[in-house]
């Protein structure tokens, strides 16, 4: 039980944000009527030159892999998740024996501290874009850029530029990106290894590229896909797919240091547990 008391000191958002975006609830008009059935989105929208424009604000239907990236039942604090790995296809990450006993750990009351994103460091990538809150994709010219609500962004250059110098390393690492008929396919690498994937832990190391492709479906929807290649830390790629839904809202501000309250939860609980642990020696 104790192991889990991090998870939810650091569950800051809403359960609400583990149904999938754009969820519809339908509702009954006076006199018993259903009512109106949701308009069909639209075809791909395009920019001048004929690629697909994705601009416009969206969430990611992740079905709670901030928690858990395979899926798992609810476990006592910790939300269920439906499972978002679709290579290998049983669904489960190829960690080495090393990464599953630091993923175990991790999700001790002690570790909840380490976990960056506590300190108001930026999600990394691929968890930048199944943390549960919004973004928007903006595509000036030559460019796609994110801007993601939880206070960081990446800006993706579609010129075929090379990677900056391997002795440069990133939180977000440096992304380049390039159409690939509809789909936009986005390479990142120079990632520093200190990022965790999810709030239960789950481990990346500096030898981490990742391979994605937003792949629009229609004018509401993309599917994500990410393969992340690791060997320090994997036995094989793997890979990720999500879908990403269009939102009718803005981005609001957020500062993050500003009422991060949990922090001092996290770090008591990491205090008290340390104490625990001097006692019993």
């Amino acid at each position: 039980m104790n192991k889990q008391i991090s998870v939810l000191l650091r569950a800051i958002l809403p359960v609400a944000f583990l149904l999938p975006a754009g969820t519809t609830f339908v509702t009954a008009q006076e006199g018993g009527a259903p009512a109106a059935a949701a308009k069909a989105p639209g075809p791909i929208h395009r920019m001048p030159d004929g690629k697909p424009d994705l601009t416009g604000f969206f969430q990611s239907d992740a079905g709670g892999a901030n928690y858990g990236l395979e899926r798992h039942d609810r476990d006592f604090l910790t939300p269920g998740t439906r499972g978002v790995v679709i290579d290998p296809p049983d669904g489960k990450l190829p960690t080495r024996p090393w990464v599953r006993a630091e993923r175990i750990e991790r999700e001790l009351p002690l570790r909840g501290y380490d976990d960056p994103t506590a300190h108001c460091f930026v999600a990394g990538v691929p968890r930048s874009m199944y943390t549960p809150s919004p973004y928007q994709i903006l595509q000036p010219p030559g460019y796609v850029v994110l801007l993601f609500e939880r206070m960081s962004w990446r800006q993706i250059p579609l010129d075929g530029r090379p990677h900056i110098p391997d002795n440069v390393r990133r939180w977000q690492g440096d992304s380049v990106g390039h159409w690939e008929g509809d789909t936009l396919v986005v390479e990142t690498k120079n990632l520093n290894g200190k990022t965790w994937l999810n709030e239960v832990g789950e481990v990346v190391s500096h030898a981490e590229t990742v391979v994605e492709r937003f792949i629009p479906v229609n004018a509401d929807l993309i599917t994500y896909r990410a393969t992340v290649t690791d060997p320090i830390a994997y036995t094989r790629p793997w890979t990720i797919e999500i879908p990403l839904r269009r939102q009718p809202e803005e981005l609001i501000e957020i500062a993050c240091h500003e009422d991060n309250g949990d922090l001092q939860h996290l770090k008591d609980s990491r205090d008290a547990e340390r104490a625990k642990l001097k006692k019993e020696k």
